[in-house]
């Protein structure tokens, strides 16, 4: 057996590997195997990610530098160049796809195309003074004035006003209006352009000879820095710290290249953004993920629409779900399958007699969801309702608290979480006339983001099963009201932060102990946990054969014994699978938690067993599907360049498997589940 090589030749950084996922986002924008709207779409993604990134993952590594971590300081060099280079692959994007829409009688006009005194020229200038103009509060920079406080990630106009004596201003441009105009002449403009197009009429009080406007926007830090006094006042702390992230410091600038020097010199010293932030001139727009919302609608450009496969349980009939549950174990994987199943389960639940109470546990919901519409009604109507409510789910912290106020004005009781450590577990519970019914899932229960996120969900009435999940709530409630407990015992359940680590450490040992006859697979979004890449690492060299699938940040050095792969499509792939052995020895988990340290050591996280052999198929096909595909799926290698694994010309698309087997399911039709390569 070859010893392992040291730890730090075994993993890539984890921020290098966050921007090699967005650079997989990219590419879906430049693969002209998806539809065009798609591709707008995809860029969309791509810009907010990388916001996302230097506001959460960027200002993570300035302050590990600022703590000591002087080998950080090569990640910052690494990430400004890669990041340029991406921009600039972004761009070229950018611009063939708006030449492909034009083709297609799209059109995206800038004020350069307006004619002066033509009809568009007098349609523009009053729809820019009836709806845009009262948005517009303009900020001059003056020595004798502060410079303005500008917020987090909002567009912004430098504006230059020449003339004897130049005059300079700040302009926030109002997304809030939307970021497109729709023109009568069936074009569109961006708003930043119907802005530039009106100048005049918002700065006229002024002499000049010519007026110019560049764009820029700043990032800035966003996490928030609580303190250790969780009491009552954790609400409010929170509301405060959010308050404060708007004028964090900042993380990165971009800006227009033709915005002129002296401009640039003045913004940046009035914003205090030293050589140690990144500075991007580039584009003349900014804020692209406002292309998620583009607002021409094209079928025929688009992927078509799929509805969701019928449930051969769930949607057969009108029984109510939980006598369905109370028969069998059931998966529901959405977006496939109807996410609304989860919701009508809590709407039943809300209005039985006979249901006792309801706990659920919380982290991301959609802005008027229909799930905490359940939850009010049935603490409305006289069920015990327990929530566990995340308050630090990162940029839905305002959602959570009003969700919250919500449920506790309806007479629900609601606890925030187990501070410090973030509850990212996603279970249900319910409780009828004595018997105990649990959803355990894989992803959030957001309606939102059910049509995009793949997920599964474990619907059981299984005692081993809903007893464990029961006594994850009861630790949660007594944790809300005391500060040192004991360590719950589980069985079944395998739960972060008490037995996850450990749980999944002896399976793996136990195929270690199997050598060349064990196996392991891992599906999941992010692998970068040192013990288990170690662990996984000592597997491999001991002959153990591997698959992993994973979505975002990867941290193993190539391995003959590993196949590793990411797969990004017209779905985000969110479930996570854990695969031990095969056989009669094989343990299938499935789960909330990702392989990173905070999700073993510092998060409430569930993997749960799979014992319905029905079932345990259903998650193998799922994965099978995913190590069999060569359309969209990248191998991981040692520079994480994200090769496609089937060049161009691979026909096995995973996500179209997945869909074909679920449909043939629905109908009764058998279908051959596909093993992996290396164990054929």
């Amino acid at each position: 057996m070859k010893p392992a090589r040291p730890l730090k030749r075994l993993w890539q950084d984890r921020d290098i590997s966050t921007l090699s996922f967005n650079e997989r986002v990219l590419q879906e924008a430049e693969d002209e195997r998806n539809p065009l709207m798609e591709r707008v779409r995809f860029l969309g993604i791509y810009s907010s990610n990388m916001d996302e990134f230097f506001k959460v993952r960027v200002a993570s590594v300035h302050r590990m530098i600022e703590i000591g971590h002087t080998d950080k300081s090569n990640v910052l060099d690494v990430v400004a160049q890669r990041s340029r280079e991406l921009d600039q692959r972004f761009q070229a994007a950018y611009h063939a796809i708006i030449k492909a829409l034009a083709s297609e009688g799209i059109r995206l006009l800038t004020e350069a195309d307006i004619k002066k005194g033509s009809e568009l020229d007098v349609w523009l200038r009053d729809h820019f003074r009836q709806n845009i103009l009262p948005s517009l509060v303009p900020l001059l920079i003056d020595e004798a004035q502060d410079f303005p406080q500008l917020m987090d990630g909002e567009l912004y106009f430098a504006v230059k006003m020449r003339g004897e004596t130049p005059r300079y201003a700040i302009l926030r441009i109002p997304t809030e209006l939307g970021r497109f105009v729709e023109l009568p002449s069936g074009d569109i403009m961006y708003i930043d352009d119907a802005i530039r197009h009106s100048l005049d009429d918002v700065f006229y009080i002024f002499e000049y000879k010519e007026i110019e406007a560049f764009e820029f926007k700043i990032l800035r830090d966003a996490e928030l820095d609580m303190d250790n006094d969780f009491s009552e006042d954790y609400v409010r702390k929170m509301e405060q710290e959010l308050q404060s992230r708007k004028g964090g410091r900042p993380t990165r600038m971009v800006y227009d290249a033709a915005i002129p020097p002296v401009l640039l010199r003045l913004l940046t010293m009035e914003l205090r953004i030293g050589d140690e932030y990144p500075l991007i001139g580039g584009a003349r727009y900014h804020n692209m993920r406002d292309l998620v919302n583009f607002p021409i609608k094209r079928p025929d450009l688009s992927w078509p629409e799929a509805s969701p496969v019928p449930h051969p349980v769930l949607d057969r009939g009108r029984t109510p779900m939980i006598e369905m549950i109370r028969e069998q174990d059931l998966l529901l994987t959405a977006p496939y399958q109807n996410f609304d199943h989860i919701v009508r389960l809590l709407r039943e639940a809300a209005i039985d007699p006979k249901v006792e109470a309801i706990k659920m546990s919380l982290y991301r919901v959609a802005r008027n969801s229909r799930i905490v519409n359940a939850l009010v009604n049935a603490a409305q109507n006289g069920k015990w309702v327990f929530v566990s409510v995340e308050l630090q789910a990162r940029f839905d912290e305002k959602n959570n608290i009003n969700m919250a106020e919500r449920l506790q004005e309806a007479g629900a009781h609601v606890v925030f979480g187990l501070p410090p450590m973030k509850v990212h577990c996603k279970l249900l519970l319910i409780q009828k006339e004595g018997i105990q019914f649990a959803a355990l899932s894989t992803g959030n229960f957001h309606e939102g983001t059910a049509h995009t996120y793949v997920d599964s969900t474990l619907f059981t009435a299984d005692p081993r099963l809903t007893a464990e999940v029961d006594e994850v709530f009861e630790y949660l409630e007594r944790a809300s009201r005391m500060r040192v407990l004991a360590s719950p015992n589980f069985k079944h359940l395998v739960v972060s932060p008490f037995n996850l680590r450990k749980a999944f450490s002896r399976l793996v040992d136990a195929e270690i102990a199997k050598r060349d006859k064990g196996y392991l697979c891992i599906k999941v979004n992010h692998l970068t946990d040192e013990a288990m890449i170690k662990k996984i690492r000592r597997a491999a060299d001991a002959g153990v054969k591997i698959d992993l699938v994973v979505r975002t940040t990867y941290a193993m050095s190539p391995h003959p014994n590993i196949r590793a792969v990411s797969i990004l499509d017209r779905y985000l792939e969110h479930q996570r699978i854990y695969i031990f052995g095969r056989g009669e020895a094989e343990k299938i988990y499935v789960g909330s938690s990702d392989l990173m340290e905070r999700n073993l050591d510092w998060r409430v996280e569930v993997a749960f067993p799979v014992y319905d052999e029905a079932l345990r198929e259903d998650i193998r096909a799922f994965v099978g599907f995913q190590l069999e595909d060569d359309y969209k799926a990248r191998y991981y290698d040692e520079t994480q360049s994200n090769p496609y694994v089937g060049g161009k010309t691979g026909t096995r698309r995973a996500q179209a498997l997945t869909r074909a087997y679920l449909e043939a399911k629905a109908t009764g039709i058998a279908q051959p589940i596909p093993a992996p390569r290396r164990a054929r």
